[in-house]
């Protein structure tokens, strides 16, 4: 049977190297070694138990997931925190078999948190993956935090919550917009004492009324809640996208060839002349990040940790096409105009600075100009100045 397998596997290892040479990217060793993680086919049916033996003959591969902090809480206790957060290092390892697909994570975690029914000031520990519920050739990768309104994406969450199995299924386009699914999944998540880690494991067919996974290369992303550090909705620790390889169906190239641009993602360009570029196209104006901190805290997204959770090519398309993904305001009602008439409540309305977005005919339109006309060298100047920014160092 190991035999079997080692075989199988050298001969979806060759199928991708052929795929490797045609692209003619010398870029993809690099998003290989960082981004892609093996799927490993399987014949039985797949466990959604952590401790079950098929999750011990699966290889799996180290990813980083990246604390965010780009919502703020209204809560002193988990901003102080902020600063002393360390990076999560999590084990992944994929399985599938012709109609599902199982995702299994494993992470430290020295203090195991359980949201009380009654207690107000305790929180979750949780876990969540979620889909694009469209990716491949010519379609954009969604912002990783929950999707955005033309990028819509599929998120799986467990948390632990007393007295009850709390594992949900939404529908997301973007922060605040979760709509619960009965799409069918199955969820786990089990601590171990003696190791001091959770491990979850994520269940779903592959192909299920909002999303079709067969496919070579699938987009995914991870996050994880640590409740012991008053961590909650958007105050997480966060992967940027991987991509799931799953050796059973063809890699289209073209796609391929477009999630790869840019890696490795601080050598695709220079850095210094990147920023000297940021500084010159006024971005400084309304963005903060790095030593750039005059523009006010909201104003626009805040781009100091910016290399930790997003692509190269995400960030590319966010320059040259900010309308394709556009953000909603994480803390719409945090800022308002005092200059304005109050309502007959005597609340003044929010300012209007803060908005990231305007609505034209029904849809969100970014403030950001594009910047399209940036020539394709500078565009990785500043796409390799923008991969630096963050706060962990050590972070790929």
């Amino acid at each position: 049977m190991k035999k079997g397998i080692k075989t199988a596997a050298v001969g979806l290892s060759s199928i991708f190297l052929s795929g490797l040479a045609a692209a003619q990217d010398k870029n993809l060793k690099e998003f290989m070694k960082y981004e892609v993680l093996n799927g490993q086919y399987v014949k039985e049916d797949i466990p959604a138990d952590p401790d079950a033996y098929l999750w011990k003959t699966v290889r799996g591969k180290k990813v980083f997931l990246y604390p965010q902090i780009s919502v703020r809480l209204n809560d002193r206790q988990a901003n102080r925190l902020i600063p002393k957060k360390k990076l999560v290092e999590a084990m992944v390892k994929v399985a599938y078999n012709n109609d599902s697909i199982a995702v299994y994570i494993r992470w430290k975690d020295e203090t195991p948190s359980i949201q009380t029914v009654y207690d107000t000031n305790r929180f979750a520990d949780g876990v969540s993956i979620e889909f694009p519920n469209k990716f491949g050739k010519g379609i954009t990768l969604p912002y990783v935090g929950m999707g955005d309104e033309n990028h819509p994406v599929t998120v799986y969450l467990q948390k632990v919550v007393e007295g009850k199995d709390y594992q949900k299924v939404f529908v997301s386009e973007g922060f605040g917009s979760l709509t619960e699914t009965d799409e069918p999944a199955q969820i786990e998540m089990k601590y171990n004492e003696k190791t001091k880690e959770w491990t979850a494991v994520f269940k779903r067919p592959l192909k299920t009324e909002n999303s079709n996974l067969k496919a070579g290369l699938v987009p995914v992303a991870f996050a994880v809640w640590d409740g012991n550090k008053f961590e909650r909705d958007g105050n997480k620790s966060l992967s940027r996208w991987k991509f799931i390889k799953l050796g059973k169906y063809k890699i289209d190239e073209d796609y391929l060839k477009y999630v790869s641009w840019g890696y490795p993602a601080d050598k695709v360009g220079d850095p210094e002349k990147g920023k000297k570029i940021a500084l010159q196209n006024g971005c400084a104006a309304c963005h903060r990040f790095d030593d750039q901190l005059t523009a006010p805290e909201g104003m626009a997204p805040n781009l100091s940790d910016i290399g930790g959770i997003a692509n190269p090519v995400y960030l590319k398309e966010s320059v040259v096409n900010p309308n394709d993904v556009v953000i909603r305001n994480l803390n719409p009602n945090r800022h308002y105009n005092k200059h304005a008439k109050p309502d007959r409540f005597k609340a003044y309305p929010n300012n209007d600075m803060y908005q990231w977005y305007i609505e034209v005919n029904g849809k969100k339109q970014s403030k950001m100009p594009p910047f399209s006309h940036l020539s394709e060298q500078d565009l990785k100047d500043l796409i390799a100045y923008l991969s630096t920014l963050r706060s962990w160092k050590n972070f790929k």
